[in-house]
């Protein structure tokens, strides 16, 4: 679990920020390791990221009563950096600035119980 205090949002202006330092994790290797463990053990992992998303246009709301989902929605540009470290590999994205958005979505959404 991340801290509180790494996520920022603002719906009303349309932003949202998720800052992670130094994030404690196993590495599996693959997705399939991950789930089966048939090439081995994890190994631990330190990674750090951060995502900007900043909405564009206007709510989209969504309600659907047949499988209780409701959301207000804004289609937004998002960025992200990482860096990341398990044994003696180290891997590091491009800068923010250079990412770039095939799809992103701020907005909240309810369901089940809270639908």
């Amino acid at each position: 679990m991340v801290p509180a205090d790494t996520v920022e949002v603002d719906l009303d202006a349309g932003t949202a920020t998720l800052d992670v330092h130094d994030l404690h994790m196993k590495d599996y290797f693959t997705f399939e390791n991950s789930i089966l463990r048939n090439i081995g053990q994890p190994i631990p992992a330190v990674v750090s990221f951060k995502v900007v998303w900043n909405a564009v246009g206007g709510v989209n709301e969504f309600n659907n009563a047949a499988q209780q989902f409701r959301g207000e929605f804004r289609d937004a540009s998002a960025q992200i950096e990482y860096t990341g470290r398990a044994g003696v590999f180290e891997f590091q994205s491009a800068s923010l600035a250079s990412s770039t958005t095939d799809a992103a979505e701020l907005g909240r959404e309810r369901n089940g119980a809270f639908y």
